[in-house]
């Protein structure tokens, strides 16, 4: 068993600063020295993106990176103790050559390293570090399926309370045109509607002035026949 498994920070969900935990990675960095006598080379990682299922230029290249990086850091806090596939690994990788003699070199140096060295003790170890990887990558794409999938989730509850209060605004608007059509129609006969209340008053006024000048002037008419016949 390994002493380190993968420790790496969520990419889909952020923990929070007490729940981060530092990669427990190799700080020493490997340079591949490019061999151009060499007829074989490992795939880059240009060809690997090609023959991915999703197109390349779908991921941005900074994240690319960042995970690349991730995936390499946690390949090296798996490193067993003693010599295994990892080690064999980045002496391959160092020459950066596919070539067999590479190969049996490289199981010359690891048996002097470590002389219980053989096919099966590498392929042995290689499936470890296969299943220990795949474990990761499950776990990171189910948090961010299940991420996606909830984002998705928001955003229709999101357009469907949009879509519920633009109709009821609507609807208020719709309301208020129709009160203000009925208020402009109003405004329209309220001045023919009060000049008729107005003129009704005006006669009103004008015969009670005559009203009032008639009996006074019938008064006025009997007094002056006192004055003059008695």
């Amino acid at each position: 068993m390994a002493k380190e498994k993968f420790n790496w920070k969520s990419l889909f969900v952020n923990e929070g600063a007490n729940e981060s935990i530092t990669t427990e990675a190799s700080s020493k960095s490997t340079n591949f020295p490019k061999d151009d006598n060499s007829n074989t080379k490992f795939p880059n990682q240009n060809t690997i993106e090609e023959s991915s299922p999703v197109p390349s230029n779908t991921v941005n290249n900074s994240v690319l990176d960042t995970v690349v990086e991730m995936y390499q850091s946690g390949f090296d806090s798996l490193n067993m103790p003693g010599y295994d596939f990892y080690e064999f690994f980045k002496a391959i990788k160092a020459v950066n050559s596919n070539e067999p003699s590479v190969y049996q070199m490289a199981m010359t140096m690891a048996q002097l390293s470590d002389p219980k060295t053989s096919n099966e003790s590498l392929l042995k170890s290689a499936d470890f570090y296969i299943d220990e990887i795949n474990k990761v990558h499950k776990q990171y794409a189910e948090k961010g399926n299940f991420k996606r999938e909830q984002i998705k989730d928001n955003q229709l509850k999101e357009k469907d309370k949009l879509v519920s209060e633009i109709s009821i605004l609507e609807k208020q608007i719709i309301e208020l045109q129709t009160k203000i059509s009925n208020k402009k129609i109003k405004l329209e006969t309220t001045d023919s509607s009060l000049l008729s209340e107005i003129l009704s008053i005006e006669q009103k006024i004008a015969a009670n002035d005559i009203a009032k000048a008639k009996i006074l002037e019938t008064i006025k008419t009997v007094m002056d026949g006192i004055k003059k016949n008695l």
